[in-house]
């Protein structure tokens, strides 16, 4: 995935055990936003359009529930996800992946879509989660960056998401990658707002309360 000159330089231990004497540098922090950008742009400039859209098109013409699941950080990204296309109207949860082997996963129905976030794609809980939401039925999709990798395998539809590397020094800490799933995922979100036409009016039944709904409701009903 090639390599990253190290943005910041690293305190001896001396310094480690004074975190009094930590401090930023302009410079430093500039260089790790330029780099983040670069990678982001990687993304963005590598992305297979056509899996995109295939993507996209499977989850408007879904007639059950389209859930999602990962673990860790991508897990978190997923259920940001599955919320946001609840509050477009659309039928979605997020499924624990270990929870479904425990029972949650009597929810999937031959009906429904199971999108797997995962950056490598090898991770063993989805692994172990794949043949069982198989038997039930679902529609499998997964969704990530390393190749090859057992879900790419094993399930229906896969998309790639271009990472070029991780923004952490040690190319470990998941902060790009969950940066282009999320992106990917509220883009795709967007594209089925708008292929479902959803009006302000639907969207503001939705967001009754907070002041995304006040705003919204009250705008509607002045018919602004």
């Amino acid at each position: 995935m090639g390599s990253l000159p190290s943005p910041l330089s690293f305190p001896d231990e001396e310094e480690q055990k004074d975190l009094s004497k930590a401090k930023l540098d302009r410079t430093h922090l500039l260089n790790l936003f330029q780099c983040q950008q670069k990678y982001l742009n990687h993304f963005f400039q590598n992305l297979d359009l056509t899996q995109t859209l295939t993507f996209t098109q499977t989850l408007l013409d879904a007639k059950g529930t389209i859930f999602f699941t990962g673990v860790g950080k991508s897990g978190f990204v997923a259920q940001k996800i599955s919320q946001t296309l609840v509050s477009l109207g659309i039928k979605s949860g997020f499924l624990s992946p270990v929870d479904a082997l425990h029972g949650d996963i009597g929810i999937l129905s031959s009906d429904d879509l199971l999108v797997l976030f995962s950056k490598s794609g090898n991770s063993e809980e989805l692994i172990k989660l794949v043949p069982c939401a198989k038997a039930k039925g679902a529609y499998l999709i997964s969704v990530t960056s390393v190749k090859p990798n057992a879900l790419t395998r094993s399930c229906d539809l896969n998309v790639h998401l271009p990472l070029e590397r991780e923004l952490c020094p040690f190319d470990l800490a998941p902060v790009t990658s969950t940066a282009i799933q999320m992106v990917f995922g509220d883009t795709v979100a967007i594209a089925l707002m708008g292929a479902r036409n959803l009006s302000k009016e639907e969207y503001a039944a939705n967001h009754p309360a907070g002041r995304i709904g006040k705003s919204l409701i009250f705008k509607v009903n002045l018919g602004i």
